[in-house]
């Protein structure tokens, strides 16, 4: 029985296996008869995220017959689920007052705002079809072996795995679409011994990667919990878990690395290379996705969160209770609970208790981590006595200029064209203070470090090292002197930013010095482009985070660890929010979608040894 239609928007989930509501007039039935149209197929288009979306909308004389998507370019297995819901839910409730897709809101809205520009064209009665729905509320109880809560990479996996063993799967899912923060992920997945290597001849062995993965230390100034033991016997299983993804509809391709020699890099075989494309990481999970809703034994419930575990008088885990935003309840009673809903990145809350150095301002704006990674897993698991990671820290994506992620979602940025082009970053003092060739953790808490002291970071750049970022500076009037500043001379750039003039030009001084003699005495930065001739440029630029680390305590098998050392029975965990054990002081990239695989691999199948055993 496929489940892909799960959708769970609160206009159009009416049943209840519990109890039965009085039916109220839907929408069609209210407002058909009052609504008029000229009848006829009209086409209209709205501004997505990254394209122009162009629609035909088919009206009889009182209805909205059918939505045809035309024309779009939006990210492709991210932005579906809009063009698949949105057109749904407005011919089924006759109604421009649907919810948008929270996962993928902006495309939502270009669809919404295309039909609405449609009904325009036809003379409809906008007011009536902007009426906000009736919201009918319900309270809903099913059953399953094991509750999956969170559909990224990780949940995925584990409901896969769970599945194998024999048990009934009821996956939830707060956002609108699968994929958490996964499917805005390269999609690179590190493996040691696959396949993909050994048809090659690339014979690294785990030992090698260890050493590799140990001679990274200090990428965060955190005190270090890693457990190298459990990223050894992670790497040792990596071959095998890409097998089980390509045993499960998820192609596999590759290797690559990091432009070296290093291949350790896996993306999905729907790609010809590592970089071709937009986002790898949702092909993955729209395979996955795909696999899992062929699955008779398997049932998804979107736009349902999670809000609390429950438990017997004795503490026994008796399943989990998602309460909706029209009040709706849905209740999964389940022996074992997988919580996969990854890190904390989009809650002001958690960052500042998990992350206090981060700056509060850039916590929203300037992350490319789900809007639904909220800590929710963390906050359920704590109701149990769970114990955390109490000294976290954020995974730098980016460098960033403008809000709203990396420009891979949002192409009409500086980020992307910045995020690899800087060479010389100075606070507002006018003072170097990064190596740029420093990712992850250093990075992050160079700026963080700055931001507090001096208020402001800037990249610095002359027509010689950033060319394509001038020519879109330019092209788009971005020089305002609030983000984006051009001067003359060094010191005029200076006054314009705030900075020391006579501090700064010192700094670009020494910076043309290390860049002639190829050796950077200060900072150790390999990346050494002279600033000579102007115009001279200055970006305002943010970190941006795509993730965190720390996070729920797991044992061996990655069930929850209570704070007294033992383990809570029934509960376990995967993905991003165990990452602590794994990354509290080193990440190297491909890492996280492993880490995801595996761990989802590990907790569904002990989630299921666990309630089919009871």
């Amino acid at each position: 029985m496929k489940k892909g239609f799960y959708w769970a928007l609160s206009a159009l989930l009416v049943l209840s296996l519990s109890a039965c509501t009085e039916k109220t007039p839907s929408a069609t039935e209210d407002s058909s008869a009052k609504q008029a149209f000229t009848a006829g197929t009209y086409t209209a288009e709205a501004e997505g995220i990254r394209s122009t979306v162009k629609l035909a909308v088919t009206f009889s004389e009182n209805k909205i017959e059918n939505i045809e998507i035309l024309q779009q370019g939006e990210t492709k297995n991210i932005a579906d689920a809009a063009f698949e819901q949105i057109p749904q839910a407005i011919i089924e409730n006759q109604s421009l007052a649907v919810d948008v897709v929270s996962s993928v809101t902006m495309t939502s809205r270009a669809v919404l705002n295309a039909v609405e520009e449609a009904c325009v064209q036809a003379g409809g009665n906008l007011e009536l079809l902007k009426t906000p729905l009736v919201q009918t509320q319900t309270q809903e109880e099913v059953n399953a072996d094991v509750v999956v809560v969170g559909m990224g990479l990780a949940g995925i996996t584990a409901s896969m795995s769970a599945l194998d063993a024999g048990a009934t799967v009821v996956a939830v899912e707060k956002a609108g679409a699968a994929g958490g923060s996964s499917k805005y992920s390269g999609g690179f997945i590190t493996a040691v011994g696959s396949q993909q290597q050994q048809a090659i001849g690339y014979d690294l062995d785990v030992d090698g990667y260890m050493d590799y993965f140990n001679s990274c230390e200090d990428q965060s100034v955190k005190p270090d919990e890693t457990d190298r033991e459990a990223v050894r016997a992670m790497i040792e299983r990596s071959a095998a878990d890409l097998e089980f993804l390509e045993n499960h509809g998820v192609g596999i391709a590759g290797p690559d690395g990091f432009g070296g020699d290093f291949t350790v890099w896996h993306y999905p075989s729907t790609r010809t290379s590592a970089f071709d494309g937009e986002a790898g990481g949702a092909d993955h999970i729209a395979a996955g996705m795909e696999w899992l809703e062929e699955k008779e034994n398997f049932s998804i419930y979107y736009n349902t969160p999670a809000t609390k575990i429950l438990t017997d008088d004795q503490g026994n885990i008796t399943g989990l209770l998602c309460e909706k935003k029209d009040g709706s309840t849905l209740t999964v009673h389940a022996k074992a609970v997988v919580l996969a809903t990854g890190g904390w990145a989009a809650s002001p809350e958690l960052m500042e208790r998990f992350c206090p150095e981060f700056p509060s301002n850039w916590i929203l704006p300037y992350t490319t981590a789900a809007m639904t990674d909220t800590g929710d897993g963390i906050r359920m698991a704590e109701e149990l006595g769970a114990a955390v990671y109490e000294d976290g820290w954020w995974m730098d994506l980016a460098i960033g200029a403008d809000a709203g992620g990396y420009s891979t979602y949002f192409p009409n940025t500086l980020n992307s064209l910045i995020n690899y082009a800087n060479y010389f970053v100075v606070d507002k003092t006018g003072n170097r203070i990064l190596n740029v060739n420093a990712l992850y953790g250093p990075r992050s808490i160079a700026f963080a470090d700055a931001m507090e002291r001096t208020g402001e970071i800037f990249s610095i750049f002359t027509e010689e090292g950033f060319a394509s970022g001038i020519e879109f500076i330019e092209t788009n009037n971005r020089i305002d002197d609030k983000t984006v500043y051009k001067a003359d001379t060094l010191e005029e750039l200076a006054q314009k930013t705030g900075m020391d003039p006579q501090v700064f030009a010192d700094q670009v001084d020494r910076y043309n010095d290390f860049c002639a003699q190829g050796v950077d005495d200060d900072l150790g930065q390999t990346t050494l482009i002279p600033i000579h001739e102007g115009p001279y440029y200055a970006v305002s630029i943010k970190t941006i985070t795509m993730g965190t680390i720390g996070g729920l305590k797991t044992n061996e098998n990655n069930q929850v660890v209570a704070d007294d050392g033992t383990t809570i029975t029934g509960l376990y965990a995967a993905g991003e929010l165990i990452n602590g054990k794994y990354f509290n002081q080193v990440y190297v990239s491909g890492d996280a979608q492993l880490l995801c695989t595996d761990s989802g691999i590990l907790a569904g199948a002990e989630a299921a040894a666990y309630a089919l055993a009871e």
